[in-house]
């Protein structure tokens, strides 16, 4: 259990996670209002030598509400300090995520693909084994493309994408970036883009990793 403060839904998201069995994982987040709900489920691949393989399936309700696939390589590093009796613990993860908008904030349809990394501030105890189960907060981010909106190299323009954009096509016209009231669109650039911060509330949790899942 713990809350999500992420650049996508502005206001606090909580979430809530519970092991089904040892290799699966069920979800639940709330939004505020409801933007951001949503619910996601997790399955251990590999587990080895402090390494592990997860896969996510989450949907998220919001303006663009969307279905996510997340293969997630998580690292837990645990060093040994044997002179001094310490020992640290890090977390470093990497995913590789599909972003299917089904029915988005002007009413088009938006599939996208990208990376996210993720962290969290180094744990410290005096044994390895008595290291605490937890991390103090997680971060995360990550972007994924609309390849049908723009071209990759566009995405890092600061002019806005249209007619007057030297990489503009004709073919673009059908993906409009923004809507009629001068919104980002489910096409436009902005959508892809995810930035989150995590803090655990029940701290007794012990696979801090996909959270809350999802965008």
């Amino acid at each position: 259990m713990g809350y999500t403060l992420s650049a996508e839904n502005v206001l606090p998201m909580l979430f809530f996670r519970r092991g089904l069995t040892d290799s699966w994982d069920l979800g639940l987040r709330l939004g505020l209002p409801i933007y951001g709900s949503g619910i996601d489920v997790s399955r251990l691949l590999v587990e080895k030598n402090e390494r592990s393989d997860v896969l996510n399936l989450a949907y998220s309700f919001n303006p663009n509400h969307n279905l996510d696939f997340t293969y997630y390589r998580v690292s837990h590093r645990t060093k040994v300090n044997l002179e001094k009796n310490t020992a640290v613990r890090r977390l470093r993860y990497y995913g590789l995520r599909g972003m299917v908008i089904m029915n988005g904030i002007s009413g088009r349809r938006s599939t996208r693909f990208g990376i996210l990394i993720g962290g969290a501030p180094a744990v410290k105890g005096e044994e390895a084994e008595n290291l605490p189960r937890f991390y103090r907060f997680q971060w995360e981010i990550g972007y994924f493309h609309d390849f049908n909106s723009m071209p990759l190299r566009a995405v890092l323009s600061l002019r806005p994408f249209n007619d007057q954009h030297a990489l503009w096509d004709d073919k673009y016209d059908d993906y409009p970036h923004t809507t009629d009231s001068g919104l980002p669109s489910e096409h436009h650039r902005l959508t892809g883009l995810s930035v989150r911060i995590s803090f655990p509330l029940d701290k007794s949790q012990t696979r801090p990793v996909e959270e809350e899942g999802g965008s």
